[in-house]
């Protein structure tokens, strides 16, 4: 156990899942801003649901593979994924309740493309990782 883990295993878990349960309340803030008031940034919206659900997806890495990037794993990484889009589609609902938005399955489409990008990231870089540590061990 690291000096920084809290002792509690159920503290560990709830800390754990803070990061991913923080960003959604984030997401779902953002969502709640009416048609009519979005900002422009300028960005194709595709593009802003990639990169906001690039994130997404990798924080959920950090529950579900326990904060360790040696539990990264393709398993992990689906699992990260799953939820990543699941809140997407949420998401997408509740954008029906907000004025001016509407649900769109190409949104959906591109959360569930964005988590994939960055869990996949994710999984090359413990890739290149583990291929350096084993070059110095041997």
């Amino acid at each position: 156990m690291s000096p920084f883990e809290p002792r509690s295993p159920i503290l560990t878990r709830v800390l754990r899942w803070a990061p991913p349960i923080f960003y959604m309340g984030f997401i779902f803030f953002a969502s709640s801003v009416p048609g009519d008031e979005l900002p422009s940034w300028g960005f194709w919206d595709k593009a802003e649901h990639l990169l906001a659900y690039s994130v997404l997806g990798v924080l959920f890495l950090i529950p579900t593979a326990e904060a360790r990037l040696a539990l990264v794993t393709p398993r992990t990484g689906a699992l990260a994924v799953v939820l990543a889009t699941l809140y997407g589609a949420f998401d997408e609902i509740h954008q029906s309740f907000t004025p001016g938005r509407s649900p769109d399955i190409h949104d959906l489409f591109a959360d569930f493309l964005g988590a994939s990008v960055g869990v996949v990231v994710v999984l090359l870089f413990r890739f290149v990782v583990t291929r350096l540590a084993l070059r110095r061990v041997t």
